[in-house]
């Protein structure tokens, strides 16, 4: 009998094993892309620091997204990319931008 793979079921147990070996993590919301199973992780009420305990976990890349406003408010989204047991991962914390002196001008 031939079984349908499951892309998602890759990324479940990835974040199973990362969560149940590295409980210090900071927590996060965590969602699995239904077509190619890549996990993405969103940290809410945290700053550079938590998104630094994920990369020296998962190793990887922290890049900054482009700045928006939000509610009033210019924000930047800071991004890890890594790869955890074969699983393509991206973490995002979102913070205020910093004020440049142009725009302070």
């Amino acid at each position: 009998m031939n079984q349908k793979p499951i892309p998602q079921l890759g990324a479940v147990l990835a974040l199973a094993q990362l969560l149940q070996e590295h409980p210090e993590l900071p927590p996060a919301t965590w969602s699995v892309d239904q077509y190619l199973g890549g996990l993405s992780g969103y940290l809410h009420q945290a700053d550079m620091s938590d998104l630094d305990a994920y990369a020296q976990t998962l190793g990887g890349a922290v890049r900054p997204g482009r700045d928006y406003s939000y509610q009033g408010c210019t924000v930047r989204p800071h991004r890890l990319s890594a790869k955890w047991r074969d699983v393509e991962v991206t973490v995002t914390v979102v913070l205020p931008a910093p004020v440049s002196l142009e725009r302070a001008a």
